[in-house]
Parts: structure tokens; sequence; C-alpha cells
């Protein structure tokens, strides 16, 4: 086998590959006998067909088709890694080969860009944690309190701290007319009950002062859909107020601690303070590490490959696609909706931006963890599994089945990727122990998965021994 690099830029390189005529004729011969075992003909036993019936059957081209196909599979890996060439993906320029000829097709293969990263040790981390405080450990003492009320009837309007049943069916939108019900039928609604403490402050001002029985009409600004006008969705509901109770809640003291199954009451009191602490670490060290990863971002230089942007694209669109169905919407009527706005433009503009992004990141974050060699040992995945397995109420085994093992191998790559930014966030801010547990481990990877807008399937797009195989983009002309 001959090869020649024609072409090579920074995320893209084409291959020749000349295959001698010894070696085309000897594939010919090959792929004839594995037919021969394959294909049924009339009148002949397996493995004894003549070679010209079993040509005529399955015919020149297709012949031809099978040898291409095997010549390739079997010549293309080794000449990209003549040139010490890292494929993300590939297809080919092939014709049909020719018994008695040299064969020759060009590998055409998207790069892994080279990634410079910043002077590691010279990134500054100055996000800082909150300090825990009297007040914050008051308002969970507070909530604790609430979630442990009695809930008592009342003969009174709806007061600001109550629980109440509420009826409630949708209206349409202001200007358009009501459908009503038939004759004898009841207007379709449903109900669900209303902690008025918990409850959003339009939904309660608007609530306070009814009185059982009381049916009312109520504006509800919904921030996460916008109307024709670019302004927040504002929907209409028919709303009867079915019970209200008020809330009794426990005093703090020995009493809600019994209630609780604790000891005592300076046991709850050092169990919320212990759990806000957690809290706050937490929350803290989310701030760091997002700041390192803009950081490590903003400072490194590299040709984003189009293809893996094209492919976060996609997965972004099939998000999008999913969330608008959940929401009764089609993604054409949202592209509609942008038309009519004039917003098009700008949408398709924000989600190439997005998908940029997304690469960008993945791909700095992968050179990180090759430049500092982190590794993931067996037994820090086996936590992050059990973990897992636990959140779901499943032994290890059965959730590790359940998922498969590509998901698995795919899931040790994001928690090593997420042990190079911790170790190395650890190194900057000398807090050791910062995200060191299978919870924290667990919870960076979902917080990687958010920030990519995937789901678990991220298709090796990081694995640089690929197993080219037929899954891969194969183009022959």
């Amino acid at each position: 086998m001959k090869t020649e690099l024609i072409d090579r830029k920074a995320v893209e390189a084409t291959v020749k590959v000349t295959v001698p005529a010894a070696e085309v004729d000897a594939a010919f011969e090959q792929v004839i006998d594995d037919l021969a075992r394959r294909v049924r003909v009339p009148g002949f036993r397996p493995g004894h067909v003549p070679r010209g019936v079993l040509v005529k059957r399955i015919g020149e081209d297709a012949l031809a088709e099978e040898v291409k196909e095997k010549l390739i599979d079997a010549t293309f890996q080794a000449a990209v890694k003549e040139h010490d060439l890292l494929p993300i993906s590939t297809h080919f320029h092939a014709h049909d080969p020719v018994r008695g000829q040299d064969y020759s097709y060009e590998v055409h293969s998207e790069l892994y860009p080279e990634v410079t990263l910043p002077d590691l040790s010279a990134i500054t981390i100055e996000a800082q944690g909150r300090e825990l405080t009297e007040e914050m450990v008051d308002e969970a003492i507070e909530e604790l309190r609430r979630d442990n009320a009695t809930l008592v009837p009342v003969e009174r309007p709806v007061e600001a701290t109550d629980w109440v049943l509420i009826e409630a069916r949708s209206l349409p939108p202001a200007g358009t007319e009501e459908e009503q019900p038939a004759e004898g039928e009841e207007p379709a609604g449903s109900s669900f009950p209303v902690d008025l403490e918990r409850a959003h402050e339009e939904l309660v001002g608007q609530l306070v002062g009814m009185t059982m029985g009381e049916e009312r009409e109520v504006t509800l600004t919904d921030e996460t859909e916008q109307g024709e006008d670019g302004a927040p969705r504002v929907r209409r509901m028919r709303i009867k107020l079915v019970d209200v109770k008020a809330k009794e809640k426990p005093e703090a003291g020995e009493e809600l601690a019994t209630q609780l199954g604790m000891e005592s009451w300076d046991a709850v009191v050092e169990r919320v303070r212990s759990s806000i602490a957690e809290d706050l670490r937490r929350e803290s060290y989310e701030a760091r590490r997002s700041e390192l990863i803009d950081k490590l971002v903003a400072g490194s230089t590299l040709e984003l490959p189009p293809g893996l942007v094209r492919r976060r694209q996609q997965s972004l669109l099939e998000n999008l696609v999913q969330d608008l169905q959940q929401r009764g919407e089609t993604f054409q009527s949202y592209l509609a909706r942008l038309d009519a706005r004039g917003q098009r433009e700008e949408f398709e503009k924000e989600l190439i931006e997005t998908a940029e992004r997304g690469v960008k990141r993945d791909l700095v974050l992968e050179r990180v963890m090759e430049v500092r060699g982190t590794e993931l040992s067996d037994a820090e995945l086996m936590d992050a599994l059990k973990f897992l397995a636990a959140q779901r109420r499943q032994d290890v085994g059965s959730f590790v089945r359940d998922m498969g093992e590509e998901w698995v191998a795919n899931y040790r790559f994001m928690l090593t990727r997420d042990k190079a930014v911790r170790e190395l966030l650890a190194e900057l801010t000398g807090e050791q122990d910062a995200g060191a547990g299978a919870e924290d481990l667990v919870a960076a990877a979902e917080a990687s998965l958010a920030a990519e807008d995937e789901a678990h399937d991220h298709d090796h797009d990081h694995d640089h021994d690929h197993d080219h195989g037929h899954d891969h983009d194969h183009h022959h002309h």
C-alpha cells in the first residue's frame, strides 16, 4: 500500500491511498469465497456454487462494491495513522476496483484541532463563597416549621400564609370568545393545591381576599414564552376557591425536634447549620469551577472543526424540538413565530454561536485532561455509578446493564474530564478537598452535560481511538 498526503489544513486533510493490483486481486478472491459460503443458489450446495454462476447471480457491480468496501476498510486506518492524523470523521472519494489493476481512492478526514491552552499556573480565581449567617439558619428553621405545619379549616377570606385548593380552567387570549360547554356539562378544569407562602406573588395577590366558593378570573405572566409582540405571554384562567386552610406551625423547640425524629432541638439546629454549610460549599465550588472553565476557554486558541459544530447544532435543535413538544408546539410554528417577529436570523446566529461555544469548551477541557494526564480509577467510577444507581433506587449492576457499556464509557470520559478541572482548581485555590466526593463528581458531570445541552450520548466525539467502521460517513463516488 502506498499513501500520499494531498492536502493538510488545521482541521482537514486528504490522503490518497493506492493498493497494488496483487492485493486487489486477492480481495476479489476473498470476497467471492465469502459470498460462496453465504449466497444460496438453487440447485447447488452452499460453498459449491461455480464462480461464474455466483458472479452472474450477484452481479459484477455488487461484487465490485463489496471488494471496494473490503479494500477501504482494510487500508484507510493505517493510511491516516501513517501521516499522524487524528480524524473526527472520515469519508471517501472512491470508484469501483478492477481486477489486475492498482486501486486508488481518497480519504477526506476532519481532524481534531491543535489546542493551545493559556498558562494554567497563571490563572487566578476570584469568585468568593457566601458566609453562613444566622439569618440563613432562621429562614431554614422557618421552612421546617412550614413543612411540618398542621392544616386547619377556617371560614374567612384567604390570607397570604394560607393553603388553598382551587379549581382552574384556561381561558382563551383576551379579545377572543370563550368556548361554552354543551348544555348540562360542567366546564372542563382541574383542581390543585397552592401553598401561598411558596406561590408566585402575582398569583398570591389575586387569591388573597377570596372566599369559599368564589370564582374569579386571574392572569399569569409566562416569562418563558413570548407572544407575537415579543412580550411575555399572559395567560388567563377562571378559578374557583374550593377550600382554604390556615397553617398552624409548630414552635421551634423540643416539640418540633420530636416531630422530626431528632434527639434534641440543639441537634436540629446543628443539622440545619451543617446542611446550609454544605450547600454554600457546593455553591462556592461551582462558582469557582465555572470561572476557571470560562478563563480556560477564553484564553485558549484553536480552529473549530465544522463537523463537530454542525453535530452540536443538530443536538441543540433536537433538544429544542423536544421542549416545544412538551409545551404542545411544533418546531414549524415556532419558526413561523420567529419569522413574524423578524427574529429568525437572530435565532440562527445564536444557535451557531451556542454550538461553537459548546464545541470549544469540550475541546479545551479535553486538552486540559490530556496535558495533566488525568485518569479516573475504577473505584472512583464505581463510586459515581453507585451514587447514580442509589438515586434511581437500583443496584449498581442493574443500573449499568440498563445504561449499557457505551454510556458507561462516555460517562467515564466525562468524569475524568471533570476530575482534571477539579484537580486544577484545587491547585490554583489551595483547597484540596473541593469537589472530591462521588456526589461532587456526579454533580460536575451533570453540570457539563447541562452546559452541552446533551443527554448521555456523546457519540464518542472525544475518543481518539476511533473505530472507523461502517457507522462512519462513507461517501463513495
